[in-house]
């Protein structure tokens, strides 16, 4: 089974990021980098980038999909 795209790593004791295996660095969501966290806002925002990229597609084909109009 491949590993999710997505991970939430701890940084420091308290304070957590969100990995994005794929860009090789911290995930970002809404142009914020997923860093510094606690552990629930971590795992929620992972669950979000997951529900996102579920499909492999990006946000932008996504909204250029013409089958959504």
């Amino acid at each position: 089974m491949p590993k999710d795209r997505f991970e939430c790593l701890q940084e420091a004791p308290g304070s957590w990021m969100v990995w994005d295996h794929t860009g090789g660095a911290p995930a970002r969501l809404g142009g914020v980098e997923l860093r510094g966290q606690d552990k629930h806002r971590a795992e929620i925002a992972r669950d979000i980038l997951r529900r996102i990229f579920r499909t492999g597609r990006d946000v932008d084909a996504a909204k250029s999909d013409p089958s959504d109009a």
